[in-house]
């Protein structure tokens, strides 16, 4: 995750016939039919507890789900509402119909215990041509530019051949620089022009000059340049995962990053540090969205949490093992810390949200610390090298071997011995 003040987009209300419905920008109205495959599949209590505890603390979602005897009642838009029937007694769930299964169906295999699993590979961001659009770019001196899009591509050509050797089949959702969607920006214009409209913007610029511009946020190419690479783009991966892949668990790789000023001429950080994501922690103005409502329900609905969090604890502390980062500890509203490491938080993301699999997502390193910043100029060098007092791996390496440890440690301990 970016480290730094990102502009908040304005959701655009969209007017359907006959009623209203609040969705987000580039989304469809859902189709709240798909829901009746999860009719008395969890009982009240478990879904209010999920609810409550994991997705919308804090009553979050109040104003749209309500809860009565045996059902929950949920708004789909202004004027109509879905019911829910929750399962009498836990003997008496109903099976869940998904295209992942989770580790606890899958027979032990001590000696391939990644055997017949799917994992996607999600290598975060875009890098190549279009990591200075995407302000994922930086370069310290006449050394070579750093891009994250490149970074976790890399670590991803690393970890599939590992994964592969344990048993899994893999699919990158990324395997070159660039995106997956066939859109480009110039395709969001529209888009953009009703987006800075919602947000009341009425002097929209046609141009801005480069990520310094105090303006760009006022500007229509700068906007659809937004909406192209942070939601076209994660919608296009989304439907790759769900409708192509069709995954048991997609890790989404990242690097993190402090604020770094001029990208050409970048503060160096002393702080490096590690941590990962899970699906959870809505707001209540996430919620009044009504697409985003319908995703999180299916994420719920799905017992997505029980899988994701202790993929995310095993994962986390491998990489902490090999990495020796501390936690990164948010001070803001927006993530709820799930373990008492810190290294695992709950924060609703569009990748986490969408991807209706198990998602670990990791954000490992500062791009524009001291220490990374030497590791990343010493490049993919072989065998351990010492970089303040430690000896490492190459940044690559370390961080594959991290993402391999943790998904076997969880899987050993895991699939059942049926």
């Amino acid at each position: 995750m970016w480290v730094r003040n990102f502009v908040l987009l304005q959701l655009c209300l969209v007017l359907v016939p006959g009623f209203c419905q609040q969705i987000s920008p580039l989304s469809s109205p859902p189709d709240w039919s798909r829901l009746d495959a999860f009719q008395e599949t969890m009982t009240q209590d478990e879904f209010v507890t999920l609810l409550s505890s994991v997705y919308a603390p804090a009553g979050a979602a109040g104003r749209w789900i309500s809860i009565v005897p045996g059902r929950a009642l949920i708004r789909e838009n202004a004027t109509d509402s879905f019911v829910l029937r929750f399962a009498p007694a836990p003997a008496s769930r109903r099976p869940i119909t998904r295209y992942w299964k989770p580790a606890s169906e899958w027979k032990s295999l001590p000696d391939r215990p990644l055997q017949g699993i799917t994992i996607a590979l999600d290598p975060g961001h875009l890098g190549g041509d279009w990591a200075k659009m995407e302000e994922r770019w930086f370069q310290i001196g006449d050394s070579a530019p750093i891009m994250e899009g490149n970074l976790t591509l890399r670590v991803a050509q690393l970890l599939a051949p590992r994964l592969e050797a344990l048993g899994a089949r893999v699919k990158l959702v990324r395997s070159k620089p660039g995106p997956v969607t066939d859109l480009r920006p110039e395709a969001f214009l529209e888009a953009a022009k009703t987006t800075l409209s919602e947000q009341g913007v009425t002097d929209i610029l046609p141009f801005f000059n480069g990520p310094s511009d105090p303006n760009k946020e006022r500007s229509l190419p700068w906007t659809a340049d937004l909406l192209f690479y942070r939601i076209g783009e994660i919608q296009a991966r989304a439907r790759l995962v769900n409708e192509i892949i069709k995954p048991d668990l997609t890790l989404c790789l990242h690097f993190n990053a402090e604020p770094w000023g001029d990208p050409a001429n970048p503060v160096l950080v002393d702080s490096n540090h590690l941590h990962l994501l899970i699906n959870g922690n809505y707001s209540a103005a996430e919620l009044g969205y009504d697409d985003v409502r319908y995703a999180m329900l299916i994420k719920l609905l799905s017992r997505t949490y029980e899988n994701e969090l202790p993929l995310s604890k095993a994962v986390a502390a491998a990489l902490a093992r090999v990495t020796l980062l501390p936690p990164y500890r948010y001070t803001t509203p927006n993530a709820k810390a799930m373990d008492p490491s810190g290294y695992v938080w709950a924060r609703n993301l569009l990748a986490n949200r969408l991807y209706e699999c198990p998602v670990v997502y990791v954000e490992c390193y500062v791009m524009n610390s001291r220490e990374f910043s030497a590791r990343f100029q010493a490049g993919e060098y072989e065998g351990l090298r010492e970089f303040g007092g430690v000896l490492h791996r190459n940044l690559y390496q370390e961080y594959a071997r991290g993402a391999v440890d943790g998904l076997v440690d969880y899987f050993r301990s895991n699939r059942t011995s049926r």
